[in-house]
């Protein structure tokens, strides 16, 4: 459908918007640029060092799960190097990984804690299948269905939705997480109200440690037989999509019922929005977990070129963008890709899809800077004004996962959008 770079207005439009992903497209890796020559790849090394690789491959393993909090600002890139990195270590000399969108594979807005564990289970039994392993189901279904066997009314839902499976699959007796993996699917699963999804929520939540059991077995069992089957070197979860889940669901899973986690026998990597990452990091049981964050950077004369590789890739600069304008929206990203993708795709909305003049550019600017303005607080605007964002008050986490205040490897600045609202002798 695309033509990269695009030279039709309304496709070009398209392409800027917030939610076009890249991955997506055929030529994703044309469209994906390298940011690492302006903010460096410490963050990458550090993260492959923890789990234990070097020269290519996955060294000699360890009994110490490795669960990594993988931060960062909002838009700051964090997917799209998230996925770089699982792609690089799915290889039969280091991992056999696993790439879990949130957001796609649930209903974020009905997501509970007990949601992730039951995501887990299930990506493990399509692995299951996939790679033909060798791996005993039963207990784990023997566990859910004694629990939906407790009440009469949830007893007979599950009869009947176990007959109609099995009627389709041919297979009498269909086991539960058979019949939840292939034929209902987790999101509709637990989107819907049917008293199953209930039920198992509120018996994990009654009896986790029977479930983190269970999960453990199974996670032993595909861990010994990835080995033995040559598919990896060990098994590696990589969790993605989590920024809109709420923020409270994080403290529960995280910090408050973090032994659930920690417990797992499996090495994990876990996206998380930036004000979550500071409640982790403070936590009781901050130790249990490696924190790696993705950096912002500055824009400078030096790298603002990969940030106009980002626009160029996806449009036709000499169609849509006047350098002039170009340079202006590049210098009022702030180093977020977000921020530039939303500015340009808005001035390109002023401009109607033509050529976007200074104009345009900072027509945008002031639009996007004065929502974020009129979204601030009265305590905030002061924290801005006093440039006091250097602690972990929760309205400095609010300000950090707004993008109002963006960390620049350790230091803490004003997003520039809001130049123009908080004058710069009150900063």
């Amino acid at each position: 459908m695309y033509q990269f770079p695009e030279t039709n207005k309304f496709r070009a439009r398209e392409v800027l918007e917030l939610d076009f992903d890249i991955r997506e497209q055929d030529r994703a890796r044309e469209l994906y640029v390298e940011l690492d020559e302006a903010r460096g790849d410490a963050y990458r090394e550090e993260l492959l060092y923890l789990l234990s690789i070097d020269e290519d491959e996955l060294k000699a393993g360890s009994d110490r799960y490795v669960k990594v909090i993988f931060s960062g600002h909002r838009g700051c890139g964090k997917s799209l190097e998230l996925y770089r990195i699982h792609q690089y270590l799915n290889n039969p000399d280091r991992y056999v990984s696993l790439f879990i969108d949130m957001e796609r594979e649930l209903e974020i807005a009905h997501f509970q804690p007990e949601d992730f564990f039951v995501t887990i289970i299930v990506w493990l039994i399509d692995l299951v299948k996939e790679q033909e392993l060798e791996v005993d189901l039963k207990p784990l279904n023997t566990l859910a269905e004694d629990w939906l066997n407790e009440d009469h009314e949830v007893r007979k839902e599950w009869k009947e939705e176990q007959g109609e499976a099995a009627s389709v699959e041919a297979k009498a007796g269909l086991g539960f997480w058979d019949w939840l993996s292939f034929n209902v699917g987790i999101k509709s699963f637990f989107t819907g109200t049917s008293k199953i999804s209930r039920t198992l929520r509120q018996q994990i939540r009654k009896e986790p440690l029977k479930l983190q059991a269970q999960l453990n077995s199974l996670i032993e069992q595909v861990r010994k037989e990835v080995v033995q089957k040559g598919k990896g070197r060990d098994l590696l979860l990589v969790f993605d999509g989590t920024e809109k889940i709420r923020y409270e669901i994080y403290k529960n899973l995280f910090v408050q019922d973090s032994f659930l986690i920690r417990e797992l026998k499996v090495n994990l990597i876990c996206a998380v929005p930036i004000n979550a990452f500071y409640d982790i990091q403070t936590g009781v049981t901050s130790d249990a977990y490696e924190r790696v964050v993705l950096p912002m950077f500055k824009i400078t004369d030096d790298n603002a070129h990969l940030f106009k590789d980002i626009i160029s890739k996806r449009v036709d600069l000499e169609a849509f963008f006047a350098a002039e304008a170009l340079d202006i929206i590049v210098h009022y990203s702030g180093g977020c890709p977000r921020q530039l993708l939303k500015i340009a795709s808005t001035a390109l909305r002023k401009a109607l899809g033509k050529k976007v003049e200074k104009q345009h550019a900072e027509a945008a600017i002031h639009l996007l800077g004065q929502e974020m303005f009129e979204r601030l607080e009265k305590a905030h605007v002061e924290i801005i004004q006093q440039q006091a964002f250097e602690h972990a008050d929760e309205d400095i986490k609010e300000l950090l996962f707004s993008l109002a205040v963006l960390k620049y490897n350790g230091k803490r600045k004003t997003n520039p959008l809001l130049n123009e609202f908080i004058p710069a002798d009150e900063r």
